[in-house]
């Protein structure tokens, strides 16, 4: 008897400090969801006059294209995800491959009108047509559709073709309706041709634009941040080589695809997200300097079931497979680091578990 009330015991202590973890993590993580935030507040006020464009060009009665450019790290994405809030939107960021995503953008529409059984778009003409068709007489302000075209495909942004059949479709289609299309891009000199240019393509269609301007990582400073990592970087057979800058808002790992690195911060942070790019998307954690991320998919081969987007200028350095022993055994700390990593994503996920279980 005294055997079993001590188990019962323990096992009751367990369950207490188990308990007490879960709480301690759902405490951090909506301490980190504010300070995000307070972060996201304080760049977003630079950019109140903008927001104010992109909300007048929602009020107007008709279709309407905006043009959101700038260097990479500008905040264009956060800044049309802020305006776009609760509003009815379709929101596609291209991977740059051209077939792939139009079968991805296919889908993505065919969902927001609740129809994914139905018969495939097989190309990107029939998807704004689908869109067109779907949005006519709906003349409500509450039911206008903010359309989020950020980033063309590599493979079509130099396509003349493509271009011709994009403005085609607007000026049969999407002119029709009360869309509020917006098209973001990082590329200037692609933007100038097709959009900005006085004889541009698509420069009648234009209704508003709003370039935006990038504070970035001094260069200098950045080559000497990444020269002191590279020397320290033990066991990192061509550290220097290894090491690469990514800009805020940059993807440096898309879920659902394999990558054959890990990567490590140097300097900077970055954003774990699950479902990035869709309505259901989530935060599932925030990374920092000397924090790692990436192990799962080089471990066992499987894609990556997260999506990590730099939520400010980084330098990270990329760890392969080969390299992985190597690293671990110059330096223990790094086991930690990716351990830690690993049960913070496996927290996260218990988590969510839990909170679909309590629904």
């Amino acid at each position: 008897m005294l055997m079993k009330g001590q188990k019962e015991f323990g096992d009751f202590q367990r369950e207490m400090l188990e308990r007490a973890e879960r709480q301690k993590e759902l405490a951090q993580r909506k301490a980190e969801q504010q300070r995000q935030q307070e972060e996201r507040k304080k760049k977003l006020a630079e950019y109140q006059q903008e927001l104010s464009e992109l909300e007048g060009a929602y009020r107007q009665g008709n279709f309407q294209l905006f043009v959101v450019y700038g260097p990479e790290g500008s905040g264009k994405t956060m800044l049309v995800q802020e305006f776009c809030g609760w509003k009815r939107r379709i929101f596609f960021k291209a991977s740059g491959k051209d077939m792939i995503d139009q079968k991805n953008f296919a889908e993505r529409v065919q969902g927001h009108y609740e129809k994914p059984g139905a018969e495939p778009l097989t190309s990107w003409s029939s998807v704004f047509k689908y869109i067109a068709i779907n949005e006519q007489g709906k003349n409500r302000k509450d039911e206008r559709l903010v359309l989020v075209l950020h980033e063309f495909p590599a493979p079509v942004k130099r396509d003349d073709l493509f271009m011709k059949m994009f403005k085609d479709a607007i000026d049969q289609y999407l002119s029709q309706t009360k869309i509020l299309m917006i098209i973001i891009n990082s590329d200037t000199e692609f933007m100038q041709k097709y959009f900005l240019d006085e004889n541009a393509l698509l420069h009648p269609n234009v209704s508003g634009c709003i370039r935006l301007e990038n504070n970035k990582l001094d260069y200098d400073e950045t080559d000497k941040i990444a020269d002191e990592a590279a020397r320290n970087a033990k066991g990192i057979s061509n550290a220097r080589m290894k090491i690469q800058k990514f800009s805020a808002d940059d993807i440096i790992l898309r879920e659902g695809e394999t990558n054959s690195v890990m990567y490590k911060i140097i300097t900077g942070s970055a954003v774990c997200w699950f479902n990035y790019g869709t309505d259901d998307e989530y935060v599932l954690a925030s990374m920092a300097e000397g924090e790692c991320f990436g192990e799962y998919s080089v471990l066992t081969g499987n894609p990556s079931i997260y999506t990590v987007v730099a939520f400010s200028d980084m330098l990270v350095m990329k760890i392969s497979k080969e390299d992985l022993i190597t690293f671990v055994e110059m330096n223990t700390k790094n086991a930690i680091d990716i351990m830690e990593n690993s049960a913070k994503m496996l927290n996260v996920m218990a988590m969510n578990i839990e909170m679909l279980r309590s629904e």
